[in-house]
């Protein structure tokens, strides 16, 4: 592999119900899934200037429970919940989860992210798997690309910070 890496965020759909999401990192896979499973780490590129992370709770073993609260510039409470189902450090981790809001909460969808070893550094795959197409095109129109893409570029530089 190329000294360089496509740091891009790709998004794509390959079936009605999927969401799959595909970003290379520069660090070694055992760091990216610590800094996406440890509460320390994650409120350093969940949360952001813009939304902040109010809660970050971790219970990370098959049937433990996480939540995040990001407070929204408005004021509004923005919380992401759910339940481990898989867990196997630092290769993949499943979850269900759904979002939480004042005006609705979503339907719980699963949530299976990998991370493939490519000579040290990592290819994380997240896949988002919905009940139905209209809850993963909710999703998918919610402005997922917009959140997501910033909040692996910090992932990245904490990833950075931890080697």
């Amino acid at each position: 592999m190329d000294a360089r890496i496509d740091k891009t965020l790709k998004i794509t759909t390959p079936s009605d119900l999927e969401i799959v999401m595909t970003r290379m990192f520069d660090a070694p896979r055992h760091l990216v899934f610590d800094a996406m499973t440890t509460p320390e780490h994650l409120r350093r590129w969940l949360g952001c200037t813009e939304m902040p992370m109010t809660v970050c709770e971790i219970d990370l073993r098959l049937g433990g429970a996480y939540r995040f609260t990001l407070r929204s510039p408005d004021g509004r409470d923005i919380t992401l919940q759910g339940v481990y189902r898989e867990i196997v450090r630092p290769e993949r981790m499943v979850f269900v989860e759904r979002i939480v809001m004042p005006e609705f909460t979503t339907d719980e969808y699963q949530v299976t992210s990998s991370f493939a070893d490519i000579g040290g550094k990592t290819r994380l795959t997240t896949t988002i798997l919905h009940e139905s197409k209209e809850n993963r095109d909710g999703h998918l129109n919610s402005g997922i690309e917009r959140g997501v893409t910033p909040a692996y570029d910090r992932l990245a530089d904490v990833v950075a910070g931890m080697a």
